[in-house]
Protein backbone atom coordinates (compact mmCIF):
# COMPACT_ATOMS: atom_id res chain seq x y z
CA UNK A 1 0.00 0.00 0.00
CA UNK A 2 2.36 2.66 -1.32
CA UNK A 3 0.22 5.70 -0.54
CA UNK A 4 -0.56 4.70 3.04
CA UNK A 5 0.48 6.80 5.99
CA UNK A 6 2.49 4.45 8.15
CA UNK A 7 2.41 4.52 11.95
CA UNK A 8 4.09 2.33 14.52
CA UNK A 9 3.30 2.29 18.24
CA UNK A 10 4.79 -1.09 19.07
CA UNK A 11 7.44 0.35 21.44
CA UNK A 12 4.88 2.48 23.19
CA UNK A 13 2.48 -0.43 23.72
CA UNK A 14 5.29 -2.46 25.26
CA UNK A 15 6.08 0.43 27.61
CA UNK A 16 2.41 0.74 28.57
CA UNK A 17 2.05 -2.98 29.24
CA UNK A 18 5.22 -3.11 31.35
CA UNK A 19 4.63 0.21 33.10
CA UNK A 20 5.61 -0.18 36.77
CA UNK A 21 4.93 -3.88 37.01
CA UNK A 22 6.98 -3.79 40.20
CA UNK A 23 9.86 -1.40 40.81
CA UNK A 24 11.70 0.05 43.80
CA UNK A 25 12.84 3.68 44.11
CA UNK A 26 14.44 6.02 46.60
CA UNK A 27 12.70 9.33 47.36
CA UNK A 28 14.52 12.65 47.02
CA UNK A 29 12.51 15.22 48.97
CA UNK A 30 14.72 17.09 51.43
CA UNK A 31 13.41 18.46 54.72
CA UNK A 32 10.53 15.98 54.84
CA UNK A 33 10.18 12.59 56.59
CA UNK A 34 9.88 10.73 53.27
CA UNK A 35 13.35 11.82 52.09
CA UNK A 36 15.67 8.85 51.35
CA UNK A 37 12.80 6.42 52.04
CA UNK A 38 12.11 3.39 49.89
CA UNK A 39 9.13 3.57 47.53
CA UNK A 40 7.83 0.40 45.90
CA UNK A 41 5.58 0.97 42.89
CA UNK A 42 3.31 -1.53 41.15
CA UNK A 43 0.75 -1.04 38.40
CA UNK A 44 -2.10 -3.46 37.74
CA UNK A 45 -3.35 -3.05 34.16
CA UNK A 46 -6.92 -3.26 35.48
CA UNK A 47 -6.42 -0.32 37.86
CA UNK A 48 -6.42 3.36 36.93
CA UNK A 49 -3.71 4.22 39.46
CA UNK A 50 -0.28 3.10 40.63
CA UNK A 51 -0.08 1.41 44.03
CA UNK A 52 2.78 2.40 46.28
CA UNK A 53 4.31 1.02 49.48
CA UNK A 54 6.40 3.60 51.30
CA UNK A 55 8.94 2.41 53.88
CA UNK A 56 10.17 5.29 56.04
CA UNK A 57 13.59 5.41 57.68
CA UNK A 58 11.98 5.63 61.11
CA UNK A 59 8.64 5.13 62.81
CA UNK A 60 6.27 8.09 62.86
CA UNK A 61 3.25 8.82 65.03
CA UNK A 62 -0.15 8.48 63.27
CA UNK A 63 -0.85 12.25 63.43
CA UNK A 64 2.10 12.79 61.08
CA UNK A 65 0.56 10.59 58.38
CA UNK A 66 -0.80 13.48 56.28
CA UNK A 67 0.13 14.70 52.80
CA UNK A 68 1.47 18.00 54.14
CA UNK A 69 3.57 16.64 56.99
CA UNK A 70 5.06 13.80 54.96
CA UNK A 71 5.86 16.04 51.98
CA UNK A 72 3.55 14.24 49.55
CA UNK A 73 1.61 17.44 48.81
CA UNK A 74 4.38 18.88 46.62
CA UNK A 75 6.44 17.70 43.67
CA UNK A 76 9.27 15.34 44.50
CA UNK A 77 11.77 13.10 42.76
CA UNK A 78 12.20 9.33 42.92
CA UNK A 79 15.12 7.45 41.43
CA UNK A 80 16.53 3.97 40.86
CA UNK A 81 19.64 2.70 39.11
CA UNK A 82 17.73 2.76 35.78
CA UNK A 83 15.33 5.70 35.85
CA UNK A 84 14.36 8.93 37.58
CA UNK A 85 10.74 10.11 37.83
CA UNK A 86 8.89 13.14 39.12
CA UNK A 87 5.68 12.83 41.11
CA UNK A 88 4.06 16.29 40.82
CA UNK A 89 2.00 18.10 43.43
CA UNK A 90 -1.29 16.20 43.88
CA UNK A 91 0.22 13.28 41.93
CA UNK A 92 -0.21 11.11 45.02
CA UNK A 93 -3.95 10.94 45.67
CA UNK A 94 -4.38 8.55 48.59
CA UNK A 95 -2.41 7.44 51.65
CA UNK A 96 -3.16 4.80 54.26
CA UNK A 97 -1.12 4.52 57.45
CA UNK A 98 -1.58 2.95 60.84
CA UNK A 99 -4.05 5.00 62.87
CA UNK A 100 -3.24 3.70 66.34
CA UNK A 101 0.50 3.34 66.89
CA UNK A 102 3.80 4.53 65.37
CA UNK A 103 4.79 2.88 62.10
CA UNK A 104 7.22 3.30 59.22
CA UNK A 105 4.93 1.88 56.51
CA UNK A 106 2.43 3.77 54.36
CA UNK A 107 0.39 2.58 51.41
CA UNK A 108 -1.24 4.75 48.81
CA UNK A 109 -2.08 5.58 45.22
CA UNK A 110 -0.42 7.71 42.55
CA UNK A 111 -2.39 9.12 39.60
CA UNK A 112 0.33 11.23 37.91
CA UNK A 113 4.03 10.52 37.36
CA UNK A 114 6.51 11.32 34.61
CA UNK A 115 10.12 10.83 33.57
CA UNK A 116 12.51 13.50 34.83
CA UNK A 117 13.58 14.02 31.21
CA UNK A 118 9.99 14.59 30.01
CA UNK A 119 9.84 18.12 28.48
CA UNK A 120 7.04 19.62 30.58
CA UNK A 121 8.32 23.17 30.05
CA UNK A 122 9.88 23.10 26.58
CA UNK A 123 8.90 22.43 22.98
CA UNK A 124 8.84 18.86 21.73
CA UNK A 125 6.96 16.36 19.58
CA UNK A 126 4.30 14.53 21.58
CA UNK A 127 2.03 11.55 21.22
CA UNK A 128 -0.89 10.54 23.45
CA UNK A 129 -2.03 6.92 23.63
CA UNK A 130 -5.04 5.77 25.59
CA UNK A 131 -6.97 2.55 25.73
CA UNK A 132 -10.62 2.69 24.74
CA UNK A 133 -13.48 0.23 24.43
CA UNK A 134 -14.24 1.20 20.83
CA UNK A 135 -12.17 -0.24 17.99
CA UNK A 136 -13.95 1.98 15.42
CA UNK A 137 -13.83 5.29 17.28
CA UNK A 138 -12.47 7.39 14.38
CA UNK A 139 -14.36 5.62 11.59
CA UNK A 140 -17.21 8.18 11.56
CA UNK A 141 -14.88 10.92 10.36
CA UNK A 142 -13.71 11.71 6.86
CA UNK A 143 -10.06 10.72 7.15
CA UNK A 144 -7.23 8.92 5.40
CA UNK A 145 -6.22 5.32 4.97
CA UNK A 146 -3.16 4.29 6.95
CA UNK A 147 -1.23 1.45 8.48
CA UNK A 148 -0.34 1.01 12.13
CA UNK A 149 2.05 -1.73 13.17
CA UNK A 150 0.90 -4.67 11.01
CA UNK A 151 -2.70 -3.49 10.57
CA UNK A 152 -4.08 -1.67 7.53
CA UNK A 153 -7.06 0.67 7.84
CA UNK A 154 -9.06 1.99 4.89
CA UNK A 155 -10.25 4.97 6.93
CA UNK A 156 -9.80 6.41 10.38
CA UNK A 157 -6.79 8.75 10.41
CA UNK A 158 -8.08 12.28 11.08
CA UNK A 159 -5.92 15.23 10.08
CA UNK A 160 -6.49 18.33 12.22
CA UNK A 161 -5.01 21.81 12.35
CA UNK A 162 -5.21 23.70 15.63
CA UNK A 163 -3.38 27.01 16.11
CA UNK A 164 -1.26 26.28 13.02
CA UNK A 165 -0.10 22.96 14.49
CA UNK A 166 -0.89 19.75 12.60
CA UNK A 167 -2.36 16.80 14.44
CA UNK A 168 -3.15 13.20 13.59
CA UNK A 169 -5.79 11.25 15.50
CA UNK A 170 -6.31 7.58 14.69
CA UNK A 171 -7.35 4.23 16.09
CA UNK A 172 -5.47 0.98 16.43
CA UNK A 173 -6.52 -2.49 17.55
CA UNK A 174 -4.00 -4.98 18.88
CA UNK A 175 -4.19 -8.01 21.20
CA UNK A 176 -7.92 -7.43 21.67
CA UNK A 177 -7.24 -3.90 22.93
CA UNK A 178 -8.50 -0.77 21.09
CA UNK A 179 -6.26 2.29 21.27
CA UNK A 180 -6.79 5.93 20.36
CA UNK A 181 -3.70 7.90 19.40
CA UNK A 182 -3.33 11.68 19.10
CA UNK A 183 -0.02 13.18 18.00
CA UNK A 184 1.34 16.56 16.94
CA UNK A 185 3.51 16.81 13.84
CA UNK A 186 5.04 20.13 14.88
CA UNK A 187 6.84 21.02 18.07
CA UNK A 188 4.60 22.34 20.79
CA UNK A 189 4.57 23.04 24.53
CA UNK A 190 3.29 20.11 26.54
CA UNK A 191 0.56 22.10 28.31
CA UNK A 192 -0.83 23.20 24.96
CA UNK A 193 -0.64 19.68 23.52
CA UNK A 194 -2.35 18.31 26.63
CA UNK A 195 -5.14 20.90 26.34
CA UNK A 196 -5.64 20.25 22.62
CA UNK A 197 -5.84 16.50 23.25
CA UNK A 198 -8.46 17.09 25.93
CA UNK A 199 -10.54 19.22 23.55
CA UNK A 200 -10.19 16.71 20.69
CA UNK A 201 -11.40 13.92 22.98
CA UNK A 202 -14.24 16.12 24.24
CA UNK A 203 -15.29 16.97 20.67
CA UNK A 204 -15.25 13.32 19.65
CA UNK A 205 -17.18 12.58 22.84
CA UNK A 206 -19.88 15.05 21.89
CA UNK A 207 -20.22 13.64 18.37
CA UNK A 208 -20.08 9.94 19.25
CA UNK A 209 -21.56 9.99 22.76
CA UNK A 210 -18.34 8.49 24.16
CA UNK A 211 -15.85 10.73 25.96
CA UNK A 212 -12.76 8.57 26.46
CA UNK A 213 -10.58 9.75 29.34
CA UNK A 214 -9.22 7.33 31.94
CA UNK A 215 -5.45 6.74 31.73
CA UNK A 216 -3.36 8.98 29.48
CA UNK A 217 0.09 7.84 28.36
CA UNK A 218 2.05 10.72 26.83
CA UNK A 219 5.35 10.15 25.03
CA UNK A 220 7.91 12.70 23.81
CA UNK A 221 10.13 12.40 20.72
CA UNK A 222 13.00 14.28 19.16
CA UNK A 223 11.43 14.20 15.67
CA UNK A 224 8.08 13.69 13.96
CA UNK A 225 9.07 10.26 12.67
CA UNK A 226 8.20 8.99 16.20
CA UNK A 227 10.95 6.37 15.99
CA UNK A 228 12.04 6.47 19.63
CA UNK A 229 9.89 7.47 22.62
CA UNK A 230 12.34 9.47 24.75
CA UNK A 231 10.27 9.76 27.93
CA UNK A 232 6.82 9.08 29.36
CA UNK A 233 4.15 11.01 31.27
CA UNK A 234 1.36 9.03 32.94
CA UNK A 235 -1.84 10.60 34.24
CA UNK A 236 -5.30 9.45 35.18
CA UNK A 237 -7.52 12.09 33.59
CA UNK A 238 -10.98 11.08 34.83
CA UNK A 239 -13.73 8.55 34.34
CA UNK A 240 -14.81 8.02 30.74
CA UNK A 241 -18.40 8.79 29.76
CA UNK A 242 -19.58 5.93 27.54
CA UNK A 243 -23.21 6.26 26.44
CA UNK A 244 -23.19 5.79 22.62
CA UNK A 245 -25.63 8.71 22.55
CA UNK A 246 -24.27 9.89 19.23
CA UNK A 247 -24.93 13.00 17.17
CA UNK A 248 -23.51 11.48 13.99
CA UNK A 249 -23.57 7.96 12.57
CA UNK A 250 -22.61 7.87 8.85
CA UNK A 251 -23.08 4.11 8.54
CA UNK A 252 -26.60 4.34 9.95
CA UNK A 253 -27.44 7.37 7.80
CA UNK A 254 -26.49 5.41 4.66
CA UNK A 255 -29.37 3.00 5.37
CA UNK A 256 -31.86 5.88 5.50
CA UNK A 257 -30.73 7.87 2.45
CA UNK A 258 -30.59 7.35 -1.29
CA UNK A 259 -28.75 4.13 -2.13
CA UNK A 260 -26.49 6.08 -4.50
CA UNK A 261 -25.22 8.30 -1.68
CA UNK A 262 -21.57 7.52 -1.03
CA UNK A 263 -20.50 6.90 2.55
CA UNK A 264 -17.61 9.34 2.12
CA UNK A 265 -20.04 12.24 1.73
CA UNK A 266 -21.73 11.31 5.01
CA UNK A 267 -18.58 11.12 7.14
CA UNK A 268 -17.95 14.02 9.53
CA UNK A 269 -15.49 16.51 7.95
CA UNK A 270 -12.02 16.87 9.40
CA UNK A 271 -12.00 20.64 8.90
CA UNK A 272 -15.21 21.05 10.92
CA UNK A 273 -13.70 19.01 13.75
CA UNK A 274 -10.66 21.33 13.63
CA UNK A 275 -12.94 24.38 13.85
CA UNK A 276 -14.85 22.87 16.78
CA UNK A 277 -11.67 22.18 18.75
CA UNK A 278 -10.26 25.64 17.95
CA UNK A 279 -13.50 27.33 19.05
CA UNK A 280 -13.53 25.38 22.31
CA UNK A 281 -10.14 26.88 23.17
CA UNK A 282 -11.40 30.46 22.98
CA UNK A 283 -15.11 30.11 23.82
CA UNK A 284 -15.60 28.78 27.38
CA UNK A 285 -19.39 28.96 26.91
CA UNK A 286 -19.10 26.51 24.03
CA UNK A 287 -16.98 24.14 26.09
CA UNK A 288 -19.50 24.28 28.95
CA UNK A 289 -22.27 23.47 26.49
CA UNK A 290 -20.41 20.38 25.27
CA UNK A 291 -19.72 19.20 28.81
CA UNK A 292 -23.38 19.60 29.76
CA UNK A 293 -24.39 17.54 26.73
CA UNK A 294 -21.82 14.80 27.35
CA UNK A 295 -22.42 14.51 31.09
CA UNK A 296 -26.18 14.77 30.63
CA UNK A 297 -26.09 11.74 28.34
CA UNK A 298 -25.35 9.37 31.22
CA UNK A 299 -28.00 10.71 33.60
CA UNK A 300 -30.75 8.16 34.23
CA UNK A 301 -33.51 10.52 35.35
CA UNK A 302 -35.37 11.95 32.32
CA UNK A 303 -36.42 15.03 34.30
CA UNK A 304 -32.82 15.85 35.21
CA UNK A 305 -31.75 15.17 31.62
CA UNK A 306 -34.32 17.69 30.43
CA UNK A 307 -33.04 20.25 32.94
CA UNK A 308 -29.36 19.74 32.09
CA UNK A 309 -29.98 19.90 28.32
CA UNK A 310 -32.14 23.02 28.83
CA UNK A 311 -29.21 24.68 30.60
CA UNK A 312 -27.00 23.66 27.67
CA UNK A 313 -29.52 25.22 25.29
CA UNK A 314 -29.54 28.45 27.30
CA UNK A 315 -25.72 28.52 27.26
CA UNK A 316 -25.29 28.10 23.49
CA UNK A 317 -28.14 30.53 22.70
CA UNK A 318 -26.54 33.15 24.99
CA UNK A 319 -23.22 32.72 23.19
CA UNK A 320 -24.82 33.08 19.74
CA UNK A 321 -26.82 36.12 20.89
CA UNK A 322 -23.73 37.84 22.33
CA UNK A 323 -22.01 37.61 18.94
CA UNK A 324 -25.02 38.60 16.78
CA UNK A 325 -26.83 41.26 18.80
CA UNK A 326 -27.93 43.34 15.81
CA UNK A 327 -29.69 40.30 14.30
CA UNK A 328 -31.54 39.64 17.57
CA UNK A 329 -32.82 43.20 18.05
CA UNK A 330 -36.63 43.21 17.66
CA UNK A 331 -36.67 46.87 16.52
CA UNK A 332 -34.58 47.07 13.36
CA UNK A 333 -34.68 50.79 12.45
CA UNK A 334 -31.68 51.58 14.62
CA UNK A 335 -31.36 55.36 14.09
CA UNK A 336 -35.01 56.17 14.88
CA UNK A 337 -35.07 53.79 17.84
CA UNK A 338 -31.93 55.32 19.35
CA UNK A 339 -33.54 58.75 19.03
CA UNK A 340 -36.77 57.59 20.71
CA UNK A 341 -34.89 55.89 23.54
CA UNK A 342 -32.84 59.07 24.00
CA UNK A 343 -36.00 61.13 24.39
CA UNK A 344 -37.41 58.65 26.91
CA UNK A 345 -34.22 58.84 28.96
CA UNK A 346 -34.34 62.66 28.89
CA UNK A 347 -37.94 62.68 30.06
CA UNK A 348 -37.40 60.21 32.85
CA UNK A 349 -34.48 62.34 34.05
CA UNK A 350 -36.92 65.24 34.53
CA UNK A 351 -39.04 63.17 36.90
CA UNK A 352 -36.09 61.68 38.80
CA UNK A 353 -36.69 63.88 41.87
CA UNK A 354 -40.38 62.91 42.01
CA UNK A 355 -39.92 59.15 42.29
CA UNK A 356 -37.89 56.86 44.53
CA UNK A 357 -34.39 55.73 43.61
CA UNK A 358 -35.63 52.15 43.29
CA UNK A 359 -38.43 53.20 40.91
CA UNK A 360 -36.04 55.34 38.87
CA UNK A 361 -33.51 52.51 38.47
CA UNK A 362 -36.27 50.07 37.52
CA UNK A 363 -37.66 52.36 34.77
CA UNK A 364 -34.14 53.19 33.55
CA UNK A 365 -33.29 49.48 33.24
CA UNK A 366 -36.49 48.81 31.30
CA UNK A 367 -35.76 51.63 28.85
CA UNK A 368 -32.15 50.54 28.29
CA UNK A 369 -33.34 47.00 27.51
CA UNK A 370 -36.16 48.19 25.27
CA UNK A 371 -34.53 46.84 22.11
CA UNK A 372 -33.58 43.48 23.62
CA UNK A 373 -35.59 40.40 22.60
CA UNK A 374 -37.57 38.37 25.11
CA UNK A 375 -35.79 35.18 26.19
CA UNK A 376 -38.42 33.11 24.42
CA UNK A 377 -37.71 34.93 21.14
CA UNK A 378 -33.94 34.49 21.47
CA UNK A 379 -34.27 30.74 21.06
CA UNK A 380 -36.22 30.90 17.81
CA UNK A 381 -33.99 33.69 16.47
CA UNK A 382 -30.89 31.55 17.11
CA UNK A 383 -32.25 28.94 14.69
CA UNK A 384 -33.43 31.59 12.21
CA UNK A 385 -29.90 33.00 12.17
CA UNK A 386 -28.70 29.72 10.65
CA UNK A 387 -31.77 29.30 8.39
CA UNK A 388 -32.98 26.28 10.36
CA UNK A 389 -36.70 25.68 9.88
CA UNK A 390 -37.95 23.75 12.88
CA UNK A 391 -41.10 21.60 12.75
CA UNK A 392 -43.90 22.63 15.11
CA UNK A 393 -43.13 19.79 17.51
CA UNK A 394 -39.63 21.16 18.12
CA UNK A 395 -40.92 24.73 18.39
CA UNK A 396 -43.15 23.52 21.23
CA UNK A 397 -40.04 22.17 22.96
CA UNK A 398 -38.49 25.64 22.85
CA UNK A 399 -41.66 27.10 24.40
CA UNK A 400 -41.55 24.66 27.31
CA UNK A 401 -37.81 24.78 28.05
CA UNK A 402 -38.28 27.41 30.79
CA UNK A 403 -40.38 24.98 32.82
CA UNK A 404 -37.37 22.76 33.45
CA UNK A 405 -35.46 25.69 34.96
CA UNK A 406 -38.07 25.83 37.73
CA UNK A 407 -38.44 22.13 38.50
CA UNK A 408 -41.61 21.79 36.48
CA UNK A 409 -42.65 19.80 33.40
CA UNK A 410 -45.09 20.30 30.50
CA UNK A 411 -47.38 17.78 32.20
CA UNK A 412 -49.97 18.22 34.93
CA UNK A 413 -48.79 17.82 38.50
CA UNK A 414 -49.16 14.24 39.70
CA UNK A 415 -48.67 12.70 36.26
CA UNK A 416 -44.85 12.78 36.26
CA UNK A 417 -44.41 9.10 37.19
CA UNK A 418 -46.59 8.07 34.27
CA UNK A 419 -44.71 10.26 31.79
CA UNK A 420 -41.20 8.81 32.05
CA UNK A 421 -41.11 7.71 28.43
CA UNK A 422 -42.41 11.07 27.16
CA UNK A 423 -39.82 12.93 29.26
CA UNK A 424 -37.01 10.82 27.79
CA UNK A 425 -38.22 11.78 24.31
CA UNK A 426 -38.42 15.43 25.41
CA UNK A 427 -34.80 15.24 26.63
CA UNK A 428 -33.70 13.62 23.36
CA UNK A 429 -35.24 16.47 21.38
CA UNK A 430 -33.69 19.19 23.53
CA UNK A 431 -30.36 17.36 23.09
CA UNK A 432 -30.79 17.53 19.32
CA UNK A 433 -31.72 21.23 19.38
CA UNK A 434 -28.54 22.03 21.32
CA UNK A 435 -26.48 19.86 18.98
CA UNK A 436 -27.89 21.65 15.91
CA UNK A 437 -26.80 25.03 17.28
CA UNK A 438 -23.34 23.75 18.26
CA UNK A 439 -22.77 22.27 14.80
CA UNK A 440 -24.09 25.31 12.92
CA UNK A 441 -21.88 27.51 15.11
CA UNK A 442 -18.85 25.73 13.62
CA UNK A 443 -20.23 25.79 10.04
CA UNK A 444 -21.33 22.17 9.77
CA UNK A 445 -23.72 21.19 7.00
CA UNK A 446 -24.98 17.62 6.88
CA UNK A 447 -26.96 15.03 8.79
CA UNK A 448 -27.64 15.01 12.51
CA UNK A 449 -29.15 12.10 14.41
CA UNK A 450 -32.48 12.53 16.17
CA UNK A 451 -32.32 10.16 19.13
CA UNK A 452 -36.04 10.64 19.81
CA UNK A 453 -36.87 9.47 16.29
CA UNK A 454 -34.46 6.56 16.68
CA UNK A 455 -36.01 5.59 20.03
CA UNK A 456 -39.48 5.64 18.47
CA UNK A 457 -38.35 3.68 15.40
CA UNK A 458 -37.21 0.84 17.65
CA UNK A 459 -40.65 0.76 19.24
CA UNK A 460 -42.18 0.73 15.76
CA UNK A 461 -40.02 -2.29 14.89
CA UNK A 462 -41.62 -4.00 17.88
CA UNK A 463 -45.09 -3.07 16.52
CA UNK A 464 -45.75 -0.82 19.50
CA UNK A 465 -46.36 2.49 17.74
CA UNK A 466 -46.28 4.20 14.40
CA UNK A 467 -43.37 6.62 14.14
CA UNK A 468 -43.57 9.63 11.85
CA UNK A 469 -40.57 11.40 13.38
CA UNK A 470 -37.44 11.46 11.25
CA UNK A 471 -34.36 9.64 12.57
CA UNK A 472 -32.02 12.08 10.80
CA UNK A 473 -32.27 15.75 9.95
CA UNK A 474 -30.22 17.65 7.40
CA UNK A 475 -28.94 20.97 8.69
Amino acid sequence: MVNDIYKNIDKEIKKIESFFKKETFIIDNEDYPINASQLNLSKDTNKTYIDFDLILLENLNPELFTFNRLGLNQAFKIFSSKETYIIPAKGATKIIGNRFYPSNQIKGEIRTIYSESFPTNSNSIFRLILKTDDSAITSSFLGSKYSCNSNHYLIGLIKLEIDNINYHAYRHFEDNTPYLIIECLNEDFFNNFNLNCELILKSIGFLTGNWHQSEHFFFSYDSKDFKKPDSIYYSYFGDSVITNFEVINPQQISHHTDENTKLESLLFPENILSILVSKLKIKPELERTLELIIDGNEIASPLIRCSVFSVALETIVSLIHSENKSFFKPLKRENKIVSIIGELLTNIEKFKSKISTKEYEFILKKINYLNTPFNKDKYMLAFELYDIELPNALKKILDSRNLFFHGKTPYKEGLLKTKTEELHLEADRIHMLVSILILKYVNYCGHIKNQAGYRLSKKEDNNENHNDESIFYII
